[in-house]
């Protein structure tokens, strides 16, 4: 396969897959617990015209065929992506991200040659059933590698594990290592888990089964938020569709959507000062989304933080490196439209970042990915242009193997 343009970060919610595949795959004693779609209550306005929605232990999870689990279903008029996805025929037919062969359409229009796949890992989290989360993931791993090998080299995807133990975490990878098109991990991570920055070994099963397998964890975006206070009207996200909002929950909305990305500096920091890095040296891990040009910065503070405050000589055990050279060793974050990477390059490490069109969210570029990479990354040089636009993205996932 000849890769020139390659998405690091696109996705396969469980908003786009088949209704039934959860309870037609699952073990005879679990099946009536299985995700599944069923009619929408008729009365509801927040689907917005939408008529089945994925449901679960007697919860919503979220709205069947929409731009994806935790986003409202599309209208004219909301954003300027979905407006242009409209035109270009996104959503006419079967939901194009789950059929592979209008998904190639997709790429083949967008100019993109293969795609890294995130999957349902933040729905299947909400599953308070142990059983029934673990079996959900182990069908979708299945179902999305068979997906991907109906075009072998043009799909890549991320497999799906559970956190509530990192033992069963640990197994859970090393059997879906063993899935052909699966190159990696994703990791959903709440307030309430134990956390990653953690010296007392908690995590290590799991970050040595990274290291072992050469499945690259990620920490995509929408863990970490940093919190906004919602006005006295209420926060715009828990509104239902269609309703107007307030001047205090669009500044709301704008605050929280322009900050976002600043989350992952947690998942940088803690990966590194938690010492994964240092214990298992083929540790690999991927901000998913987060960007890129906040990332000297806290990388600076980190390594300020380890001098000025002696932690070099107080964590036991000792980290050997600076931070910052853990990051240019270990880690990655993806990124789409940030004019300023350009610039900053070579500060965050031309090995080190991953461009991603976010394909089918809203927050994307597809259909313009073409247009985006050369307006705000064409000022580079073309060697590393195309460490950014494929291949540190090939090199990271294996693709082509």
């Amino acid at each position: 396969m000849q890769y020139r343009v390659v998405s690091g970060d696109s996705h396969m919610d469980m908003s786009w897959l088949p209704g039934d595949m959860f309870i037609e795959g699952a073990p005879s004693n679990l099946r009536d617990l299985m995700p599944h779609v069923e009619d929408a209550p008729t009365k509801e306005t927040k689907y917005g015209g939408y008529s089945k929605i994925w449901v679960c232990e007697g919860k919503e999870l979220g709205v069947f065929g929409s731009m994806g689990m935790g986003f409202s279903p599309p209208q004219a008029g909301m954003s300027f992506r979905n407006d242009r996805m409209q035109e270009a025929g996104y959503y006419e037919g079967d939901p194009h991200p789950s059929n592979p062969f209008l998904r190639i359409k997709d790429q083949d229009m967008d100019g993109i040659q293969a795609e890294v796949l995130y999957g349902l890992t933040r729905s299947g989290l909400t599953i308070q059933n142990l059983d029934v989360q673990i079996a959900t993931f182990r069908i979708y791993n299945q179902w999305v590698a068979d997906f991907c090998n109906t075009y072998p080299g043009r799909f890549y995807a991320l497999a799906c594990i559970p956190l509530h133990d990192p033992v069963i975490a640990a197994k859970e990878l090393r059997e879906a290592a063993r899935i052909g098109p699966l190159r990696g991990c994703e990791l959903i991570v709440e307030g309430n888990t134990h956390p990653i920055y953690s010296r007392d070994g908690y995590w290590d099963p799991l970050w040595e089964a990274v290291a072992d397998t050469q499945m690259p964890v990620s920490f995509h975006l929408g863990s970490g938020r940093i919190p906004v206070v919602a006005p006295p009207e209420g926060s715009f996200s828990s509104l239902p569709y269609g309703q107007d909002l307030s001047q205090n929950q669009l500044a709301q909305q704008g605050t929280t959507f322009s900050i976002g990305m600043i989350g992952g500096a947690q998942w940088l920091a803690s990966i590194i000062f938690g010492g994964a890095c240092e214990r298992f040296p083929n540790f690999r891990f991927v901000l998913g989304e987060f960007g890129g040009a906040w990332v000297p910065f806290i990388l600076g503070r980190m390594d300020h933080i380890f001098t000025e405050r002696l932690l070099n000589k107080k964590l036991d055990p000792p980290l050997k490196l600076k931070p910052s050279e853990y990051w240019f060793l270990n880690g990655a974050t993806t990124f789409q439209e940030e004019p300023v990477i350009a610039k900053m390059t070579h500060l965050i490490g031309e090995n080190n970042l991953i461009w991603g069109s976010d394909y089918p969210h809203p927050d994307g570029v597809w259909p313009d990915s073409q247009e985006v990479i050369q307006n705000t990354l064409g000022e580079l040089e073309p060697r590393i242009l195309k460490k950014l636009i494929c291949d540190n993205a090939v090199a990271l996932y294996r693709m082509g193997d």
